[in-house]
C-alpha cells in the first residue's frame, strides 16, 4: 500500500514539474518574441485580426521510447538538418533560429522514457505551424 502511494506521488510530482517546465519555456519564447518585435501600442483592435506581426506560438508534446539525452540529441540533429542557425544544446534543452522564427525543444526524463515538449514562435502563422509540424514529425 505504501509503495503504491509513493509511486502515485511520483507520477503527480512529475506531471507538475512538466507543467512548470512548459510554462517557463512558453514564457521564455514569448519574451524573446517581445524583445525582437518590441511593444506595438499603435494597433487598434480592428487592426489586430489581419496583422501578420502578432507573435504566433505553436507547440507539441509527446512521450518517446528513448531517454532524455537521446531525445535532446535528436532535437539538435533535427534543428541542424532543417538549417536552423545558432543551434544550442544545453543538457536536455535545445533551441535555434530560422528566418525570424525560434524553436525550442525540452526533453524530460520520465522513468524509462522521455517527455518531449517543443515550441516554435514567430510572426507568420503558416511558417510557425509548418516548422512545428516538421520538428514534431522528426520525433
Amino acid at each position: 500500500m505504501f509503495q503504491s502511494i509513493v509511486n502515485h506521488s511520483k507520477t503527480i510530482i512529475s506531471a507538475v514539474v512538466i507543467g512548470v517546465i512548459i510554462t517557463l519555456l512558453t514564457t521564455l519564447i514569448l519574451d524573446y518574441i517581445y524583445a525582437e518585435t518590441g511593444p506595438d501600442e499603435h494597433h487598434q483592435p480592428s487592426d489586430i485580426a489581419g496583422s501578420k506581426a502578432i507573435p504566433q506560438l505553436w507547440s507539441h508534446h509527446k512521450i518517446l521510447n528513448m531517454n532524455a539525452a537521446e531525445c535532446s540529441n535528436k532535437g539538435k540533429t533535427t534543428l541542424s538538418n532543417m538549417k536552423f542557425t545558432q543551434v544550442v544544446q544545453n543538457d536536455n534543452y535545445v533551441y535555434g533560429n530560422l528566418s525570424g522564427n525560434r524553436a525550442a525543444i525540452k526533453c524530460v526524463a520520465l522513468e524509462n522514457k522521455a517527455f518531449v515538449y517543443l515550441a516554435v514562435a514567430g510572426r507568420n502563422v503558416e511558417d510557425v505551424e509548418q516548422l512545428r509540424n516538421q520538428i514534431a514529425w522528426a520525433f
